[in-house]
């Protein structure tokens, strides 16, 4: 057995292996079950069905989890059932993430924007309040220039696409997407973003101001909404930077009555001076900005989150009709 042969076996079998050390982790994960409880549905969207759970009543207001390594609307979990009080609450699940389908297609910004427009118009289908966090923002911000009629107001956690993931997509991305795309290669490096170490050290060094609000009970969602079948398949697109969507035109042309930029004050991936950016780009853009909080200030700072958030859509949620005082003539006997 010659030299060459030799090498392609032990290649063979060291794939083989991988592949195997690959389906063992992806073995371990639990079933992934609502977070966040109220109604659960799905949505058959363009490109597979979209989970969401509901709950509430009065201004429909929707909910857009941030994208990474095992998003979904359990960022969302301290707010929900609190917002739900006083409004008509919708927390969407994109495509990829949480219990949403997971196709091995080719993701893009323009695909998520698609589909959140679309849910809007036929799932909500009335004026309503987008809350959305990080690159989702950047989403969020396109419906409601595109659907100015159906998006009235928006709150915007830590958001990209002016100074942060608003670079349009070139060749090196498209070769690295087709890297991390690959089966083998990208479910290894998959599980080497998503192991216990490594979440436990981005939820606590990257993400949170406070690493003790991440406890073993976090991680474990995390690891387990990361492991699901085709969980794989969306992350190479945001790591590539093929979600990236800039919102240079699209930011100061919004004219809705309320555009509120939320922050945490130590946010490191996104810090809080890219707040500058959005607030010279639209005079009716305000910012509030949350201490003791990082990427995720609806979390850190749930509370005076909520407070806030029900303030601002209060005022522009729709006054009921009162009832016509009947004249003298129309009084019953």
């Amino acid at each position: 057995m010659n030299k060459t042969i030799k090498g392609l076996l032990w290649a063979g079998a060291g794939v083989a292996a991988l592949a195997a050390v690959n389906s063992t982790v992806f073995a371990k994960a639990k079933a992934q079950g609502n977070p966040l409880g109220g109604e659960g549905r799905f949505w058959p969207g363009p490109y597979g069905d979209l989970f969401y759970a509901r709950q509430g009543k009065g201004l429909p207001v929707l909910l857009l989890h941030g994208v990474y390594e095992g998003a979904s609307s359990y960022e969302w979990r301290k707010n929900f059932d609190s917002l739900s009080e006083h409004f008509n609450v919708y927390a969407l699940d994109l495509l990829g993430f949480g219990l949403s389908d997971k196709p091995r297609i080719d993701y893009t910004g323009g695909k998520y924007i698609e589909q959140i427009s679309q849910f809007i118009r036929e799932v909500i289908k009335e004026p309503c309040a987008i809350v959305a966090s990080s690159l989702s923002s950047a989403y969020a911000v396109q419906a409601a220039q595109d659907l100015p009629d159906l998006v009235q107001s928006l709150i915007l956690v830590c958001p990209t696409g002016l100074r942060r993931l608003s670079k349009e997509p070139g060749a090196k991305t498209e070769l690295a997407y087709q890297m991390l795309h690959a089966p083998l290669i990208g479910t290894t490096v998959h599980n080497a973003l998503t192991s216990v170490p490594s979440l436990r050290f981005y939820l606590m060094n990257q993400t949170y101001f406070d690493p003790s609000f991440v406890d073993d009970e976090m991680i474990e969602h995390y690891f387990t909404v990361s492991h699901q079948y085709g969980s794989q398949n969306a992350p190479p697109a945001f790591i590539s930077g093929l979600l990236n969507h800039s919102v240079a035109e699209a930011f100061p042309a919004l004219a809705q009555k309320t555009i509120r930029i939320i922050w945490g004050r130590e946010a490191r991936m996104t810090p809080l001076s890219d707040a500058e950016a959005f607030l010279a780009a639209n005079a009716r853009a305000e910012l509030s900005v949350f201490d003791k909080s990082g990427l995720l200030p609806q979390d850190e700072q749930a509370q005076g989150f909520n407070r806030l958030v029900v303030e601002l859509l209060t005022e522009d949620a729709p006054r009921p009709k009162r009832a016509r005082a009947k004249k003298p003539e129309e009084t019953e006997e």
